[in-house]
């Protein structure tokens, strides 16, 4: 008989603690996927979105650390993963001229997002200059396979516009959390000041210096600076080119080259040493974006 009342006790206990587990897995299933999922194209939009969401959405990049944007193609696990995103942000890379249509295919109710709305990219023309200056700044010829410059990321007066669409996207996407999204990138916004105060504290306007990717065009038209590109549209400098940038290194004595990580570095070095100078990493990609500009800001005043 004890035996019996043992086996029932054990039988009860079954048909009650199942059927919690199994709610309980649901309920947590369903509080993940109650969280939204949005892509961004690059690392630094990552932290942009980071910063404004607050936790609120999953975030996931879609070029990976150390890929380069121009060339990116995505890889399978990551278009199962976009199947079931709410938004996409764009930027206005190179890879998504390619891809950008795929994507909004793949998955039709997923909002494309284009964080360069309204703002003015650099084209050829803008810092065309004479033969001797035509590598001054970040210059793109109107021929090129990409006739605009994409690195609005690098401007911290350009990411205050980019938060304020990225928050209004945010906002749609979760109305539900609207006024905690706006607090957000009111914070952000005060962030984005603090970086201007501090790069122009110690970066002086007319400050120049050398890259070899031309990636900082943004930034030096906002702080005031000159950058001297080694290659431009993917393609290294001409014997009589290099002979310029030698004699431009020498009049405003320019000991550095600043490279990203994302590419070969292997040119830049041998330049570096007929300069009698260095190689310095300027990751335009870094995701902690306001701590790399100001990195990025000291090792240019500092050169």
């Amino acid at each position: 008989m004890k035996h019996w009342h043992r086996f029932l006790f054990i039988i009860l206990l079954t048909i009650v603690l199942i059927p919690a587990i199994i709610l309980s897995g649901c309920a947590g299933r369903h509080s993940q996927a109650s969280k939204p999922v949005v892509f961004v194209s690059i690392l630094p939009q990552q932290y942009f979105v980071n910063k404004i969401a607050g936790g609120l959405v999953d975030v996931v990049v879609m070029v990976e650390p150390g890929a380069s944007p121009h060339t990116y193609e995505p890889k399978p696990f990551q278009m199962a993963q976009l199947s079931q995103a709410a938004a996409y942000f764009s930027i206005g890379v190179e890879f998504e001229k390619v891809w950008l249509a795929r994507f909004a295919a793949l998955s039709p109710r997923m909002l494309i997002i284009h964080s360069d709305t309204l703002i003015a990219k650099m084209s050829g023309h803008d810092f065309t200059k004479t033969l001797g200056q035509s590598r001054i700044n970040d210059t793109y010829s109107p021929d090129s396979h990409e006739a605009v410059d994409p690195h609005i990321w690098l401007s911290p007066e350009l990411v205050k516009q980019q938060a304020h669409t990225i928050c209004t996207a945010l906002q749609r996407i979760d109305p539900l959390h609207a006024q905690l999204y706006s607090a957000n990138c009111a914070s952000f916004l005060k962030e984005i000041e603090q970086v201007q105060d501090t790069i122009h504290s110690f970066l002086k306007p007319g400050c120049t210096f050398m890259v070899f990717h031309p990636s900082w065009a943004y930034f030096s038209r906002e702080f005031g600076l000159k950058q001297i590109a080694i290659e431009i549209d993917g393609k290294e400098p001409s014997p009589r080119e290099l002979a310029f940038i030698f004699e431009e290194a020498r009049i405003y004595h320019l000991s550095a080259i600043f490279v990203q990580p994302q590419f070969s570095q292997q040119s830049a070095h041998v330049i570096a040493r007929q300069l009698n100078g260095r190689v310095v990493i300027a990751d335009d990609l870094a995701y902690n974006w306001a701590d790399n500009l100001i990195s990025v800001a000291k090792a240019i005043a500092l050169q």
